[in-house]
């Protein structure tokens, strides 16, 4: 029984290390989240490459992400590659703690192309969901777990 009680005691210590490890992050907003899966508007959750990922950092956002999806009012000769493949500034960031066990993130920019708003939720475990809801095109949503910027 006492066993049990340290290993509890010694889990949600390194629970609480975490927790306050992401607030860093989200706080100081310097973090990447590593993109596991993508799901577009309309197809199913569909696993992504390794090396997808969106950075926060310095006041820019670079996001190096997949997206499928149609585009009703993106500019004539607006790349379609750029979609999610873009560096701009964060406009209006600001993160709420909704719950104990979880952040969320919301802020725009606008890569030229279009101008987008993300969505973004955190939880202490690491596992993050992105939703991005694009002015001209069909909103993606992201899955992956949320780092700090030295695994880059």
């Amino acid at each position: 029984m006492i066993l049990l009680t340290a290993c509890s005691t010694g889990n949600k210590v390194v629970d609480v290390q975490r927790a306050e490890a992401i607030k860093g992050l989200l706080e100081s907003q310097q973090f990447v989240v590593m993109v596991g899966s993508m799901r577009p508007l309309s197809a199913p959750t569909t696993p992504v490459s390794q090396g997808h990922k969106m950075i926060v950092r310095d006041g820019l956002v670079s996001c190096y992400l997949p997206y499928v999806g149609s585009g009703q009012n993106v500019g004539y000769g607006a790349s379609g590659y750029k979609a999610m493949n873009f560096t701009s500034e964060v406009l209006d960031y600001k993160v709420e703690y909704p719950k104990d066990d979880r952040a969320r993130v919301t802020f725009s920019v606008s890569n030229g192309d279009d101008t987008y708003r993300f969505h973004i939720e955190v939880f202490m475990n690491g596992k993050t969901t992105i939703d991005v809801d694009p002015r001209g095109r069909d909103a993606v949503s992201y899955s992956g777990v949320i780092h700090g910027l030295e695994i880059l």
